[in-house]
């Protein structure tokens, strides 16, 4: 079932809807879009949102199936010239169509990130989040 199936049948969607993991953990909204893309073909998964330590929302034109894993990639020495990229395996958790019908928002949990690639996404935060 992809998130758009949701909408397809309205009285169905909220009790699904309620079923759906939603985030546990705050996170920080960025005010720089990073392109986020499948690292096996580099195709666009979408931009990112918002990121903490545990996941990271995606805005996206495409719905995803959920509860799957899908192995992303932040392009790092692109965006800002830092050594590294950002790799990493993130499980989609829920879906929502976006304010603008063109899109759809979707929330992924990390899949056992290791501690380097929490001190990049601490940096991100730290330097392109905005404070609150």
């Amino acid at each position: 079932m992809t998130c758009y199936d949701l909408y397809k049948e309205p009285q169905m969607n909220m009790s699904l809807l309620k079923n759906f993991e939603k985030r546990r953990f705050d996170r920080k909204q960025l005010y720089y879009y990073l392109k986020v893309v499948h690292e096996e073909t580099g195709a666009l998964a979408g931009y990112l949102g918002d990121i903490s330590t545990e996941g990271l929302m995606l805005f996206t034109k495409e719905s995803v199936d959920l509860n799957r894993v899908f192995k992303l990639r932040i392009n790092l020495e692109e965006e800002f010239g830092l050594k590294e990229n950002l790799v990493f395996n993130a499980e989609s958790v829920w879906c929502e169509k976006d304010v603008n019908p063109e899109f759809f928002i979707i929330g992924f949990k990390f899949m056992k990130i290791d501690p380097a690639g929490i001190d990049i996404i601490s940096y991100l935060i730290k330097k392109y989040g905005f404070s609150g």
